[in-house]
């Protein structure tokens, strides 16, 4: 093991001192045994000088020893300084890690939120209406899936109503297709103010046809519901530059109610169908055609 330098003065120092006591005990055990008036001037001047010696020997040693310790105190300043400079360049490293760490998470949730935000314009894109901002056809698909699906497993109805604009061609011949996207756009906002239940759903099924599913509703309530869009479109108009476009809808409704192998394709024929009834029934009304339960890979309606 190693000794330090603090050990190795002690040792020195107590090896000196040691040296000295012998030296200065035999000196006066010699004179005391000869006794001081036997001896000659000579050995009195010789014990003397070796005394002297003895001081000064003291006096440098001490004098070693300090200047020892001070190269020894200012070798430890000059670790701890170092020491010092190292745990402040360490905590400057872990301040500049920590500030990198904290730039690099907050660069990481910027673009996660970024991700976010793609991801839920993508999403709005593939389920969204450009146009109206109603859902488009590929989420009317899902959605009526799945409300038929709640529907059976809750055993609650289920209703579709489906809506065509009546006579578009004539508005798109007469005002132009500019026109038209107009009178697309002012029926969805109807369609939109007329849905009263965040679980109701408006759809724009292709052109100018328009589809709403309504979860947990029964025939008299998707006939209601109809009937009010109907009236709302009826009893106003579009401006379109300075022009006043009238508008009216046909609208053709169909109600599940657990009835044995429907399914989604034909809750949509059967409002369609109900759709035409309206049309050729005159237009601007509403018409509800009743599922009839149908046997087994049978593919009438009703």
């Amino acid at each position: 093991m190693k000794m330090n330098n603090s050990v190795k003065i002690a040792i020195f120092f107590a090896g000196v001192m040691l040296v000295q006591f012998l030296i200065a005990g035999l000196s006066l055990l010699l004179m005391q045994k000869l006794g001081l008036n036997q001896l000659e001037p000579v050995v009195i001047n010789s014990f003397l000088s070796l005394f002297n010696l003895i001081y000064w020997l003291n006096a440098f040693v001490i004098s070693f020893l300090f200047y020892r310790s001070y190269l020894y105190q200012q070798g430890e300043d000059a670790r701890d300084s170092d020491q010092e400079i190292a745990t402040e360049n360490d905590n400057e490293q872990q301040e500049q890690l920590e500030q990198m760490v904290q730039e690099r998470t907050l660069e990481l949730h910027i673009a996660l939120q970024e991700l976010e935000e793609v991801n839920r314009e993508l999403a709005e894109k593939t389920t969204l209406d450009e146009l109206t901002g109603l859902f488009n056809r590929r989420c009317y698909d899902q959605k009526i899936l799945a409300e038929h699906r709640r529907s059976r497993r809750n055993l609650t109805p289920l209703s579709l109503i489906v809506i065509d604009i009546d006579h578009f061609k004539n508005v798109n011949d007469t005002y132009g297709h500019i026109a038209g996207d107009t009178c697309i756009v002012w029926i969805a906002d109807k369609i939109k103010q007329c849905l009263g239940r965040s679980s109701d759903i408006g759809c724009r099924y292709g052109g100018e046809e328009f589809c709403i599913i309504l979860p947990e509703t029964d025939a008299k309530g998707a006939i209601a519901l109809a009937e009010q869009l109907r009236a709302l479109i009826f009893a106003e108009k579009v401006h379109f530059e300075e022009k006043i476009i009238p508008l009216t809808i046909s609208c053709g409704v169909s109600t599940y109610e657990q009835q044995k192998n429907i399914l989604p394709e034909q809750i949509f024929a059967a409002a369609d169908k109900a759709l035409y009834v309206a049309k050729d029934s005159g237009r601007n009304q509403v018409q509800h055609l009743q599922l009839i339960e149908i046997p087994q890979h049978e593919e009438n309606l009703i």
